[in-house]
């Protein structure tokens, strides 16, 4: 359980509008803490690629509508000015780029006339929050995309495009290709973040956990609200990418749809994981509420039969306390004078308490009460 401590100190999700009510649509505001803008530019055709970090938005003029993709890539979103020149480069919608800079966006299709804004949330390898909003503006030659900070799962996408010539020619060189192929890559690295998810449920499963029930409550909470993040992430998902498939999406043609089919079928497996794990992380957490709820059972129980055994024993020892002189009536408790008299009050109380215990015996009332059965007891079983 030791390696899933770090993700309890992650932050919720938080969505904090920084634009005053009324304020003119397209606003750009940016957010507290973000990143200052980098710019990385891959251009490639059937034989060749460049690949290019750039410090400056005027330094892509060199590239444009030179090659058939042109893919710039661009991390953090801090620089309003770069931000600016980049929108105006590429004439991408003053809402579009309001949504880039806002990074709290559900995953969403919208189509404008000179481009296809696509935007969703993908997972953050540096684990310093669960996802990242990414954006991307698909053009006729070109693939724009935005992220919040460095580190994301398209490693292989830009190796594949650096070696793989042959593999570029066959596929053909389109701008809507290399947005499925990225789409794929993020809706992928959702899988090992939902198996880890499933190892953590595993260890909750174990029995072990029910020693220290605080702790175990506390990682169980964990997991519940990455669940529910992951849901609020993956569930738009699939929909932009049934959208994506429509024959009225613009910029995004009809081979690549068929790519998108399997991509689709990926979102809809992690639905399916998210929606198990759910219910497993329901019945863990009703396995917890039940074994404390035994346990208490068991400490009432225990307190309850200890309280009825020395019901009678007190009032026995009230009654012998009360001290009547018996020289005065024979009815006043002749046995303060007998010689045996300490010793049969004794012996009274230790023959009511054997009594009553057999009759609990006899009821079935003490199966388990001084010892914990609940510690013999597995969960429930999950799946």
């Amino acid at each position: 359980m030791a390696n899933h401590k770090k993700r309890t100190h992650r932050g919720k999700p938080r969505i904090r509008r920084r634009q005053a009510p009324g304020a003119r649509p397209g606003t750009i505001s940016i957010e507290p803490g973000a990143l200052p803008t980098t710019i990385r530019v891959m251009a490639y055709d059937q034989q060749r690629v460049v690949e290019k970090e750039i410090t400056s938005p005027g330094e892509l003029q060199e590239f444009l509508g030179k090659w058939p993709v042109l893919w710039v890539d661009v991390v953090g979103l801090g620089t309003e000015e770069k931000l600016r020149a980049i929108a105006q480069m590429f004439q991408i919608h003053a809402l579009a780029i309001e949504d880039i800079v806002h990074a709290h966006q559900r995953a969403k299709v919208e189509a404008y006339d000179e481009n296809l804004y696509v935007v969703l949330r993908i997972p953050d390898p540096t684990r310093e929050q669960l996802c990242e909003q990414f954006s991307m503006v698909l053009g006729k030659n070109y693939l724009v995309t935005f992220q919040e900070r460095p580190g994301d799962s398209f490693d292989l996408v830009r190796s594949g495009l650096r070696h793989s010539k042959e593999g570029a020619a066959r596929q053909g060189v389109k701008p809507d290709y290399l947005a499925y192929r990225l789409l794929d890559a993020a809706v992928d690295a959702y899988f090992p973040m939902v198996e880890s998810v499933s190892d953590h449920l595993d260890t909750l499963d174990d029995p072990s956990t029910a020693d220290d029930m605080h702790a175990a409550f506390r990682e169980l909470h964990t997991v519940r609200r990455e669940l529910l993040l992951l849901r609020r992430a993956i569930w738009p998902l699939r929909d932009m990418i049934n959208e994506l498939r429509s024959d009225l999406t613009p910029f995004m043609t009809d081979s690549t749809r068929m790519y998108l089919r399997d991509c689709h079928d990926h979102c809809v497996q992690l639905i399916d994981l998210l929606e198990s794990y759910r219910d497993i992380a329901g019945d863990v957490r009703d396995y917890f509420l039940s074994t404390i709820s035994n346990r208490m059972n068991e400490v009432m129980k225990t307190l309850t039969v200890i309280a009825t055994i020395f019901l009678p024993i007190t009032f026995i020892a009230g009654v012998y306390g009360m001290n009547f002189n018996s020289e005065v009536s024979i009815l006043n408790m002749p046995e303060l004078n007998w010689k045996y008299g300490y010793l049969f009050s004794w012996g009274l109380m230790v023959a009511v308490t054997v009594l009553l215990l057999w009759y609990f015996q006899w009821r079935g009332w003490l199966r388990g009460t001084f010892r914990d059965e609940s510690a013999d007891e597995g969960p429930p079983e999950s799946g």
